[in-house]
């Protein structure tokens, strides 16, 4: 089973995905955002790797007439490499997700959204009657920042096995749908919401083998068009199949990452003030090889005049 292709009723807008489970597996079905092959199987909490840390090389300056502290001649073509290096490396460091980890073929959002308003908060942020949430604040912390950025409230779903969803053992997204709907006019009064269902199949476990629903109030889907739904399943996909997050980590990282991206307005802002940053640091360093070349041949001329 793939991604379903959405549809308009009862109030909102809809789309699944099925996966193949987060341990072995495929599936079928595919396109932009579309599910990735499975892996070894699901190992638990995140332990993040050692933070790597630019420090910059250590050198000695080296100018043209001169070759570093202790020599004489020489030219200044390693002195140009060398601060080359540390421009780049400061760039890297200072070019925004730099050091992010987000997958480079997930989209960057074009469009302009505003959050929308008026959204009543619901106490409940997740639904989980299949006991694979563990630490909740690891997917509370994410749809908490998702409804700041966006005003839209997400609320997660995790359903037991229902033979009306599973006709046959097969999706029945009309069947889901319904209920769906059944559950956000029960639970909410206005259509700022967002449920995010995961319907398990027939003797299923944490791999997950069962379909994933985005289902929206009209209003939710002023922001969560075609091209946010694409980047939210993008990084659903991604963090999905990164076994070293909990079930409760990749669904909240997914409503973080998306977000921050759907959300953002333009990042010229952030590229300006990046080359404001590289030239700040290009002319301190050449301020300072300035001083160092007068301290040095003062410091020569002194020595030849004795």
């Amino acid at each position: 089973m793939g991604r379903g292709s959405g549809s308009h009723g009862g109030g909102g807008h809809s789309g699944g995905q099925s996966f193949g489970g987060r341990s072995g597996g495929g599936f079928s079905g595919g396109g932009p955002g579309g599910p990735g092959p499975g892996g070894p199987h699901f190992g638990g909490p995140h332990f993040g790797a050692p933070r790597g840390r630019w420090g910059g090389p250590v050198f000695h300056w080296g100018f043209p007439g001169w070759g570093g502290p202790g020599r004489r001649g020489g030219t200044g073509c390693f002195s140009l490499i060398v601060l080359l290096i540390v421009v780049i490396g400061l760039f890297n460091q200072l070019q925004p997700g730099g050091n992010s980890s987000q997958d480079t073929e997930i989209a960057v959002s074009r469009t302009e959204r505003t959050p929308i308003s008026g959204t009543i908060s619901y106490a409940d942020w997740y639904l989980d009657e299949l006991g694979f949430i563990d630490h909740d604040t690891d997917l509370t912390d994410g749809l908490k920042y998702f409804y700041s950025q966006t005003g839209i409230q997400p609320y997660v779903v995790l359903l037991q096995y229902d033979p009306s969803v599973w006709t046959d053992g097969k999706w029945n997204e009309a069947a889901a749908e319904e209920y769906l709907a059944q559950i956000y006019n029960e639970t909410f009064s206005d259509n700022g919401h967002l449920i995010f269902a995961y319907f398990a199949c027939e003797n299923d476990s944490e791999d997950m083998d069962g379909t994933f629903y985005l289902y929206y109030g009209s209003a939710a889907y002023s922001i969560m068009d075609a091209e946010a739904e694409t980047i939210f399943w993008s990084y659903f996909d991604m963090n999905y199949n990164n076994l070293d997050l909990s079930i409760a980590e990749f669904m909240g990282q997914t409503f973080r990452q998306t977000a921050d991206n759907i959300m953002h307005i333009s990042t010229d802002g952030n590229n300006n003030n990046t080359f404001v940053a590289i030239s700040a640091v290009f002319a301190v360093l050449c301020v300072m090889v300035i001083i160092a070349g007068v301290m040095v041949f003062i410091k020569m001329n002194r020595k030849e005049e004795l």
